[in-house]
């Protein structure tokens, strides 16, 4: 056997194991497409959910899916009622394939009913002696249910836990001033009522203004707080387009803040309270 062919016969015997060595190297070329899946796992299923009203480009109403609650915020272009359309649902991603439904017990897009229509859960209903009697104490309930201030508008949460409280502290503080000023003045007037002094005018007066003062205070809150609810709930005017609040509050208070106590609970259900924050059993859940 000459030299070249003890070179040949070694060569022959070295090529095959250079297979394995280039097996290896193209492994981790092969588990790259693996490493991708996750990316595609990644993506946020979809709900059907159906417009309960109208609504507007970026309106948020709550909806109920698999028993859990979500926000959904109305597409492009705005929904008709009853239409279909589909809202992100991460918790759908433990199988659920169902639909989402509308939370809110308070109706989207209208009133839950009539502006007079005070005496729907009878006579001696806490909402309707409230709203005729000490209406600011019914307003500070429903501002408590809608997590706003005792001004009707957003604040932090120790903030909106004192609504019902300043406004009993201001109902309270009127009936006493009022009562005291009721005493006093027949000491400063004459038997027809009229002031027999600078005293008695002031008296007079002052009574005059506080009454005034706190009308005034209260046709505010009521509009506003009315005001607030129709945006929450997507409710148009009907009547006097642009200042319907205001006529409302004005011209007919007292059926106004029962109206949106109504609203803003579920009196069908659960009894009303007279002096609680928000009017409601503690047990009785939220609807706004």
């Amino acid at each position: 056997m000459t030299v070249t062919d003890a070179a040949d016969e070694k060569q022959q015997y070295l090529a095959p194991e250079a297979v394995p060595v280039v097996q290896a190297e193209a492994e981790p070329a092969a588990l790259k497409p693996v490493n991708a899946q996750p990316a595609v796992a990644a993506a946020v299923p979809h709900l059907q959910v159906v417009a309960p009203a109208t609504l507007a480009e970026g309106y948020t109403f709550e909806a109920e899916a698999n028993g859990q609650r979500f926000t959904v915020k109305v597409p492009e272009g705005g929904v008709e009622k009853g239409q279909t359309f589909s809202v992100p649902f991460p918790a759908s991603s433990d199988g659920y394939v169902g639909s989402a439904i509308p939370h809110a017990s308070a109706p989207v897009g209208h009133w839950k009913d009539d502006l007079f229509g005070c005496c729907r859960h009878g006579v001696m209903h806490p909402s309707l002696w409230n709203a005729w009697c000490c209406p600011l104490i019914l307003a500070g309930q429903i501002l408590h249910r809608l997590k706003l201030t005792w001004l009707a508008r957003e604040g932090t949460d120790p903030q909106v836990a004192a609504t019902f409280r300043i406004l009993v502290y201001i109902t309270l503080g009127f009936l006493l001033a009022v009562e005291t000023l009721k005493y006093v003045t027949p000491y400063y007037t004459d038997e027809y009522g009229y002031p027999t002094s600078n005293a008695g005018y002031a008296l007079v007066y002052g009574r005059s203004v506080l009454e005034l003062t706190l009308s005034a205070f209260t046709i505010f809150l009521v509009a506003r707080t009315r005001k607030r609810i129709r945006e929450k709930y997507a409710i148009p005017e009907q009547q006097c387009v642009g200042c319907e609040d205001c006529c409302c509050s004005f011209w007919c208070n007292c059926c106004t803040v029962a109206q949106m106590a109504r609203h803003t609970a579920d009196y069908d259900t659960y009894a009303g309270l007279c002096c609680s924050e928000t009017g409601m059993p503690p047990h009785a859940p939220s609807v706004v």
